[in-house]
């Protein structure tokens, strides 16, 4: 004796394509959008750890001079658990040009901490034609 249970009839073909569509949008907008997060992070870390092209160029080209902390400003921003913090610096080229200031945005790691106190020297490199760029070469 049968029950009164019917057979349900599902068209597999119009789920599939239906889906397919829309589960390959979704896919590649999720890979598209994880990239440029990627992409924004990373290049947002390099800013602030100092190791963006122009800093890089900076270190490499610049004039080697030595600089002393004058004030440090907490920026409540943390990478990898590390402190970004702003830096002004009182720069003595060494070329004898007069002492100058400059502030410079970087994250710290904790094995530098104790290098940057009030009043520390710390080696940095200048651009002589803007000196306002300035480079801790640490």
């Amino acid at each position: 004796m049968r029950s009164g249970a019917g057979i349900v009839n599902i068209d597999i073909g119009s789920m599939v394509g239906g889906g397919l569509g829309l589960t390959l949008a979704i896919t590649a907008i999720s890979i598209v959008l994880t990239i440029v997060i990627i992409f924004v992070s990373v290049r947002w870390s390099r800013k602030f750890y100092g190791r963006d092209k122009a800093t890089m160029e900076l270190l490499q080209t610049g004039v080697p001079a030595m600089a002393r902390i004058a004030q440090i400003q907490e920026t409540n921003m943390r990478i990898n658990n590390m402190p970004v913090l702003n830096v002004l610096l009182e720069v003595y080229p060494q070329n004898g040009q007069p002492p100058f200031q400059a502030w410079v945005q970087r994250r710290i790691p904790y094995y530098q901490m104790a290098q940057f106190q009030l009043g520390g020297t710390i080696p940095v490199r200048f651009d002589p034609a803007n000196p306002t760029r300035v480079a801790i070469a640490m």
